[in-house]
């Protein structure tokens, strides 16, 4: 990483953003976080979900330093009175700068991304095999609306792209809402959230309905019009999927209902609720490195059949008769309808 890519003349800010971002990618680093302090400032860096001191700074290298990465971000460097967001590329990384006004100066938050990180699989994940068969029929399903709950950074967005790579193919068509786009994925159709310009989840989606798409991703459900939405997009022949800020999957149930949806719509469309969190993976001698999922699943619809004892399904029946005289092939019915499970 040079100078001439930093695009400044501050030698002393240079050298620091550079030696920054440079432990950052060493280290596996996810964000880096520069808060301010009385006395100067902190470089911190959240590995594997924790922080991690850093680098200290005096007042006035801390200052620069963050006037630096505000204009790396295309961020205004005159304005510290109100939050500002931004975004630039560092060799294979694309960081997402984030600022906020505190008391003592400002701080900045910037979360790393490789442009060419490639996906993990569903089965590296950390599913049980059990759980693993069931949500790989549900997303593999052609129509209905799987939920993933979690705090951010618990590994949603990751755990939906791994399984939407599995649907990307030249018969079907996917899309997705995002704000901000976090992996840029070959074979979806990726739209970027721009609410000062009117593009909200709701607008996006509503739009997106007139182009046909097979799948579609939702980035996150946040207000009772995009829950409506993605709702009847499910009921109507589409795979949906979302996210949801809850705490758990029964949370997330009563989210959508605080949202403003009849509890009989929300069992009818969502197939799947499924929330999870991150542990770090222990290694031989005691330490950590990396980090494995443990998740939550509950079907809605599955539990209401259980409930109501044996639920029947005419259609499957009456798709097994035409399988059994040869008008049709259990491959077929499967793509249609989807695995029973």
């Amino acid at each position: 990483m040079s100078a001439g890519m930093l695009g400044t003349d501050d030698p002393p800010a240079i050298r620091s953003c550079e030696a920054l971002i440079a432990e950052a990618i060493e280290r596996g680093a996810s964000d880096i976080h520069l808060e301010p302090r009385f006395d100067g400032g902190l470089a911190r860096m959240r590995i594997d979900g924790l922080l991690h001191d850093g680098t200290a700074f005096e007042p006035v290298l801390y200052e620069r330093v963050v006037t630096r990465i505000k204009l790396l971000g295309g961020i205004d460097i005159a304005e510290r009175r109100r939050p500002q967001d931004g975004r630039f590329s560092a060799g294979a990384f694309d960081i997402r700068i984030a600022t906020m006004p505190l008391l003592d100066g400002e701080r900045v938050t910037a979360r790393l991304q490789a442009n060419d990180a490639r996906l993990p699989g569903l089965d590296t994940l950390g599913f049980a095999s059990d759980m693993l068969h069931r949500f790989r029929a549900l997303v593999r399903a052609p129509q209905g609306l799987v939920i993933a709950c979690g705090p951010t950074g618990s590994g949603k967005t990751t755990t939906i792209y791994s399984a939407l790579a599995e649907r990307v193919g030249k018969t079907e068509s996917l899309c997705s809402i995002e704000d901000p786009v976090e992996i840029r994925m070959p074979g979806i159709n990726q739209v970027q959230v721009h609410e000062k310009a009117g593009l909200t989840f709701a607008s996006a989606l509503r739009g997106l309905l007139r182009h046909d798409p097979d799948i579609i991703f939702v980035g996150e459900i946040r207000d009772g019009e995009t829950a409506e939405l993605a709702a009847r997009a499910a009921l109507c022949g589409r795979l949906v999927v979302s996210t949801l800020h809850a705490t758990d999957a029964w949370s997330a149930r009563m989210r959508m209902l605080d949202l403003g949806l009849a509890d009989r719509f929300v069992d009818a469309a969502v197939t799947a609720f499924l929330s999870q969190r991150l542990l770090r993976r222990v290694r031989r001698d005691g330490s950590y490195a990396g980090r494995i999922g443990i998740f939550e699943l509950i079907e809605p619809r599955a539990l209401v059949a259980r409930s109501l004892s044996e639920a029947s399904h005419p259609l499957r029946l009456d798709a097994a008769r035409h399988v059994r005289e040869g008008r049709s092939t259990a491959e077929e019915v499967e793509r249609v309808l989807g695995a029973s499970h």
